[in-house]
Order: C-alpha cells, then structure tokens, then sequence
C-alpha cells in the first residue's frame, strides 16, 4: 500500500516506491509458503486456487479501484477544469452516492429473486457505460455530465459490489466464510490505495507538462484515467460473464 501512494510523487523504481513494493512482495510470498501447510493459518492462500472465488475477488477489487480513481479525479477536475468551488464540487458528488444506496437496495432484492448473476452484469454493464463516456469526453465534461456520468457509473457500482462479495463467498465452504470475508475486507482497503495512487499519477504526469495550461493538464491526464479505467472495466464484464455462477444461490 505504501508503494502505490507513493506512486503520485516518487520515480517508479525510487525506493518509496519499488522498495515498498519488493517488501510487500517478499513478506506475500513468504507468508504464502508459511501458511500454505498451516492447518490453522489465519486466513489460507489454498482459497486462491478455488477460481471462481478468485476471479470474483478480482471483479471486486477492479470496481474499487475505478470507484476510488474516480472519487480522486472529479472534484479536482471541477475546481481545476471547470472553475467551481471546493463546496460545488463536494454537491456535485452528492447525487452519484444516493443513486449507489438505492441501487444496492434494489441489487439486494434482485438478488434474493434472481441470484447474483443479473445484478452484478447489470451494474458492471452500467458502470462501463459511464467511464467509456468520460474517455470519449473527458476533455469536456461540464459539470452537468459529471453528475450524469458519475450517477451512471456509481449506480452501476451500488448493483454490483455488495453482490460480487456474496456471489465470491457462496463458491466457498461454510467453514471457509470468515477467511473469504476477511480477503475480500482487506483487499477492498488495499484497492482503494491503488485506485487513488493510479489517477494520482497518471494526473500528476500530465500537470509536469508546463508547456501547457494547468486545467488542460489536468484535463489530459484525467483522460488518461478513464481510458485505463474503461480497460478493466471491460475485463471486469468478460470475467463476471464467465465466472459468476448461472445459478440462484
């Protein structure tokens, strides 16, 4: 985690960022090795091998990372792009957080009569819908369109999240349910950081263009974002299709 936040100031293969990330890796293969033969290992790497567990974890941890770049980019791009206000940009949020809880709720209840499969293709086909809309037009997304966009994206979000994470823990055993929640909990924290970290970047690359000015830099860079984000949101709706189980749980 400490290596991708500190991907928006630091070189690659500078040591906050390259060295944090060899230590995470050292410590994950060697708790890897140490647990894998641990009959009471806190949470077992064994779970991983159940794919269609794995593949939803996956799905999971792409939409947090898309929600958070996105959180990240818009209110800079209002203050910055549009010229609005600290406050104006918190309002123009707003809307987008109360389309996700209602359509959480609806997700819920879809899931309950349908099981997971629709409500999780439904909102990635929905959130695809709207970050493949900011790419084409994240040049010039006036304020209105970020409300539309970020509607569109977030209730997506709201119809696929929660539904992804039960739809992951119900291809495990009952006895396995602790250890998949507790994955699917720490791997949402540490997606968020990569999500924040990625549009942190690729932002801060284009604003090191001083040739150009600073709300066209930040244009720029967030149509770098959306276009990386549109890249796994489409592997997000080719892996839900192939993975999340046809049948009503």
């Amino acid at each position: 985690m400490l290596g991708f936040t500190n991907l928006a100031k630091n070189y690659f293969w500078s040591g906050q960022v390259a060295g944090c990330l060899l230590l995470g890796l050292a410590s994950f293969l060697i708790w890897g090795k140490i647990s894998w033969n641990d009959p009471a290992a806190l949470i077992s790497p064994r779970l991983f091998t159940n794919i269609t567990f794995s593949m939803q974890l996956l799905c999971y941890c792409f939409a947090k990372i898309t929600t958070l770049a996105l959180g990240f980019i818009f209110p800079i791009y209002v203050q910055t792009v549009n010229q609005g206000s600290v406050s104006l940009a918190g309002w123009i949020m707003l809307p987008g957080a109360i389309i996700d809880a209602l359509m959480a709720a609806l997700a819920g209840r879809l899931l309950d009569k349908q099981g997971a499969r629709l409500p999780i293709i439904l909102g990635t086909i929905a959130s695809l819908t709207g970050v493949v809309i900011m790419s084409v037009c994240g040049m010039h997304l006036s304020n209105l369109a970020i409300i539309f966009l970020y509607s569109l994206y977030y209730g997506g979000y709201g119809m696929c999240f929660s539904s992804l994470m039960t739809s992951g823990l119900t291809s495990l055993t009952t006895d396995n349910h602790a250890q998949g929640n507790a994955i699917f909990n720490t791997l949402q924290q540490f997606s968020g950081a990569v999500g924040t970290a990625l549009a942190g970047t690729l932002i801060a690359l284009s604003q090191s263009n001083h040739q150009i000015s600073r709300s066209i830099a930040t244009a720029i860079g967030a149509k770098w974002t959306f276009l990386v984000l549109t890249g796994l949101m489409i592997l997000n709706l080719v892996l839900v299709t192939i993975f999340v189980p046809r049948k009503k749980h």
